[in-house]
């Protein structure tokens, strides 16, 4: 009876566990970032040529990589045959690995798997290296922590697929073609940002470049949210590029404006908030646009508090774009 009463229990356990996958973030453990942090290291480490390292140790049975569907055996061909035909390719992780839910505000979006964050400088000469913000997705397997996921925030933007809003193209100096996106960091721990932990509350991000001569300028009290490039503002030929981050709670959001100017990011214009409650579905691109009446100024409609009702109301206001003389 007691033989039997256990089996029973057994297979109840079993079928909660395929009905309700275990969340892999709610039970990380200070060893499990250990393993996640080495198997990246060991990733980089196949890549940069600097160990002996075997692709099949790094990838799950089955991977996206770059947006395809593989086997691991698929991804170690196509690694191997890169290496090869590409013998003078270096690379090295230029940012702390940050280690989080793959959808911190819904955590029931693929629970069983850990997004990897990190800022990579990658090319076949060092005057041709650019910088590329990775982002994995590993999950814990029976032989250990496995990539299921390969890619960066630039190929995801030139696919246009639902993460394509994490970076974006542009002549932000008026001249040559980059890309832009955001990375953010607890300020406290060094690693990504995480609700509940200490320091959450005080989370940074930083406005990065491809070309590495351009420093990370920081934004503070952000999370990431989405990059947009917005051309012809001012009849300049420089595109410039709208952050609009994101955060823990409260129906108000910052949008920021920056170029490039003389090799480094410049804030273009007073930094101006929105209301998604009252600029339901607003993106920067709506909120930003030249001034029909007077050339070379722009139209801004920000949120604001009335004083008489102390309720939010919208108001539109024109803003000459700052330049560095």
């Amino acid at each position: 009876m007691f033989s039997h009463s256990v089996k029973s229990i057994t297979v109840v356990l079993l079928l909660l566990w395929t009905i309700f996958p275990v969340s892999a973030q709610a039970e990380l453990t200070s060893v499990d970032k250990q393993q996640i942090t080495a198997l990246i290291e060991r990733w980089n480490a196949m890549l940069s040529k600097k160990e002996n390292v075997q692709p099949e140790t790094i990838y799950a049975d089955q991977v996206e990589w770059y947006g395809v569907k593989m086997s691991a055996s698929q991804v170690s061909a196509k690694v191997q045959d890169f290496l090869q035909k590409n013998v003078q390719f270096q690379q090295e992780i230029v940012d702390q690995v940050k280690i989080q839910p793959y959808n911190r505000f819904n955590p029931d979006d693929r629970p069983d798997v850990v997004m990897v964050s990190f800022v990579k400088l990658a090319g076949l000469t060092g005057e041709k290296k650019v910088y590329y913000p990775a982002e994995m997705l590993v999950k814990k397997e029976a032989n250990g922590w496995r990539v299921v996921s390969e890619t960066d925030n630039i190929t995801q933007a030139n696919q246009k697929n639902e993460r394509a809003y994490l970076a974006a193209k542009g002549k932000f100096d008026g001249k040559n073609i980059s890309y832009a996106w955001m990375t953010e960091q607890n300020p406290r721990t060094g690693g990504a940002c995480i609700d509940d932990e200490d320091g959450a509350y005080e989370c940074q991000c930083f406005l990065w470049n491809s070309n590495p001569n351009i420093q990370p300028v920081k934004i503070r009290q952000c999370l990431v949210g989405y990059v947009m490039t917005i051309k012809d503002l001012d009849g300049s030929g420089r595109d410039r590029i709208a952050l609009g981050p994101d955060w823990w709670s409260s129906g108000w959001r910052v949008i920021y404006l920056y170029d490039i100017q003389q090799g480094q990011w410049i804030k273009t214009m007073p930094s101006f908030s929105m209301n998604i409650s009252i600029q339901e579905g607003a993106m920067a691109d709506g909120l930003i646009k030249p001034d029909p009446q007077h050339p070379g100024m722009i139209q801004i409609t920000d949120a604001d508090i009335d004083e008489a009702s102390g309720e939010p109301t919208i108001k539109v206001e024109t803003h000459k774009l700052w330049e560095l003389k």
